[in-house]
């Protein structure tokens, strides 16, 4: 009587896992075939409760006559849930692999040198950590986010970006983007540890609506947000917006890329919003900017040039702020491990008292392991003339990095 009392609980915790139900046909005839697929299904769910029941069985002795105690059946029972359970979270987790993809990256960087004001400087900190998520659940809907800290500025965690995109490009040109984002003002590609010039004075992170295309190389996009300037006061409206234009070739060893981007206020970008702010300008009239670039790749040599201007003075004070950078960089072998040596010359133009007037780079990076790179590089500085709103001082820095990509 015991045992047939240790079956009854077996078979119902064992039904209730395995999710056997019976299956009938229906009072008024059922299709021959599906009455086919009904058995099967029906002994396919008697395999696998056999199969079951004769685990357990073997698990506590059942089979040898040894006694069960109902504690030990409980234990059993449970311990069959719990593989259950596990193999679910694992198809859960074979799924979400299967849409989501997961990167980041970590900069430490050290540097010393002599500033502007002759002052010498050092310092070790965390320069970078970001943490990348992105998601296709389907082929016409993505989305990303990216956190970042930075440290050096308020020591905060953030969400740099986090945008969702409709449509997809390999069967349709055109897409929606919509969210938190790096404006399509501006390229700044480069090889330096140090951002270039040219991103100091274009960068325009915004919430924002974005309609692009991509076909054949040819890329571009229309772009619209409500940044910190506002022409005039009044109402706070989506008054900002611009577009980019561009082309990229590429075949075995050689590629080119071009583009130009307009955007109807220059000075949304992050840092010349800064300096409007502390002149009380964010209220003046829009100044447009322009922005052009070419990137070219020929084997192991890169060269990199670009153009950023505001296309008008910024409240009639003759002020109108330009930024340029150009580059070459080399990719060869070093004791094995591939390198890269790049100069670059940057400048700036109207910009006193917050960017050098001109700089001069040059950088070794070099992988010293899989997803591993060291890279130093050294930078020298000249200051604006006194009668132009500078110091007519320079300033040299040297700055190491050791960076891991994953």
């Amino acid at each position: 009587m015991k045992k047939k009392m240790h079956m009854a609980v077996l078979l119902a915790g064992l039904v209730g896992m395995t999710g056997f139900t019976p299956v009938f046909a229906s009072e008024n005839g059922a299709d021959v075939e599906m009455l086919k697929e009904q058995i099967k299904l029906l002994i396919e769910q008697n395999r696998q409760l056999s199969a079951r029941v004769s685990q357990l069985e073997e698990m506590v002795g059942e089979k040898n006559g040894a006694p069960v105690s109902d504690q030990a059946l409980k234990e059993k029972i449970h311990q069959l849930y719990v593989q259950e359970q596990n193999k679910k979270k694992e198809g859960m987790t074979s799924m979400i692999n299967d849409h989501v993809s997961f990167s980041g990256l970590i900069e430490v960087e050290a540097s010393a040198g002599e500033d502007i004001e002759g002052a010498s400087t050092s310092n070790v900190e965390l320069a970078t950590v970001e943490l990348g998520f992105d998601a296709r659940a389907n082929d016409w809907t993505s989305g990303h986010v990216l956190v970042l800290y930075e440290e050096g500025g308020d020591d905060k965690v953030l969400i740099d970006e986090a945008f969702i995109t409709l449509g997809n490009t390999e069967q349709f040109p055109l897409y929606l983007t919509a969210g938190r984002m790096y404006v399509p003002f501006g390229k700044f590609e480069t090889n330096m540890i140090s951002d270039p010039l040219t991103l100091e004075i274009g960068e325009t992170q915004e919430t924002a609506l974005q309609l692009g295309f991509a076909v054949q190389g040819a890329h571009g996009s229309f772009f619209a947000f409500n940044g910190d300037t506002n022409e005039g006061g009044g109402d706070s409206q989506i008054e900002q917006y611009g577009a980019n234009l561009g082309y990229l070739y590429e075949q075995e060893g050689f590629s080119m890329d071009v583009g130009i981007s307009y955007v109807n206020s220059m000075g949304d970008s992050d840092g010349l919003s800064e300096f409007l702010a502390e002149e009380n300008l964010l209220e003046a009239d829009y100044v447009g900017g322009l922005g052009v670039y070419a990137i070219a790749s020929v084997g192991p040599i890169s060269l990199i040039g670009e153009y950023i201007t505001a296309l008008d003075d910024f409240d009639g004070d003759n002020s109108q702020p330009m930024a340029f950078n150009f580059e070459t960089g080399y990719t060869f072998v070093l004791a094995g491990r591939e390198s890269t040596f790049a100069v670059a010359y940057q400048g700036t133009d109207d910009l006193a008292g917050m960017l050098p007037e001109s700089r001069i780079l040059t950088t070794l990076s070099v992988e010293i392991f899989p997803a591993t790179t060291f890279a130093i590089e050294y930078a020298h500085d000249e200051d604006y003339d006194e009668n132009e709103g500078g110091t007519g001082a320079s300033a040299d820095t040297v700055t190491g990095q050791l960076a891991y990509e994953f």
